[in-house]
């Protein structure tokens, strides 16, 4: 009887086994299944589960959040959009679509938005991001627009997108003479939201 119970737990430890093997193999295919990870039936705001999508690599996925997000005005959405058509992520990649999106967005006030449109026309880059504008970005070179950006950001992005913009202003600054200099003061002092701020998020 012993015999016959050790020869039936062996089988199943076996199968136990199997099993786990199977799982782990398919992981990556379950997981591209399961819901959200910060659970779609809880979380409220599309722009979050969008960004969740995006960091798990499912670009097509938080393509359909921003999209109308930022087609509705959401500043922060049109951000992700612009970075989705600035890398190809989930759309075809388009240099003249991500900056049309992030001009929208930093006409808002939206500080990453700022930040990558004075990276295009500083044809700068920010380390450990994927915006490179090294080798150009489909636009010219105009660094009175670049310091523009990179003012408005250093006045209204977070502390880290502040402290990023007041880099690039530094950077730029030593290339630029003191009237471009001036002509770039007055148009941050010119600015005003179109259509209005952002919404600022919880």
């Amino acid at each position: 009887m012993i015999g016959v119970f050790k020869f039936v737990f062996l089988k199943f430890s076996i199968l136990i086994v199997l099993l786990l093997v199977a799982s782990c193999r398919d992981l990556k295919s379950i997981q591209n299944q399961l819901p959200n990870p910060i659970n779609e039936f809880t979380e409220k705001d599309g722009y979050i589960i969008g960004l969740r999508w995006y960091e798990y690599g499912n670009y097509d996925i938080a393509l359909k959040y921003w999209k109308p997000l930022a087609e509705d005005g959401d500043c922060d959405a049109g951000y992700g959009l612009g970075l989705l058509y600035f890398r190809g992520a989930g759309v075809r990649k388009s240099y003249k679509e991500a900056s049309n999106v992030w001009f929208k967005s930093a006409n808002q006030g939206q500080g990453q938005s700022q930040l990558a449109l004075g990276i295009m026309y500083s044809h700068e880059s920010i380390p450990y991001s994927p915006i490179n504008c090294r080798r150009g970005c489909g636009v010219g070179k105009d660094l009175v627009k670049a310091y523009k950006w990179f003012g408005l950001a250093s006045k209204m992005g977070s502390s880290a997108e502040q402290n990023r913009a007041d880099e690039l202003l530094e950077k730029i600054r030593v290339k630029m003479t003191p009237k471009q200099i001036s002509r770039a003061d007055d148009l941050i002092k010119e600015w005003e939201a179109n259509p209005s701020l952002c919404k600022p998020r919880r």
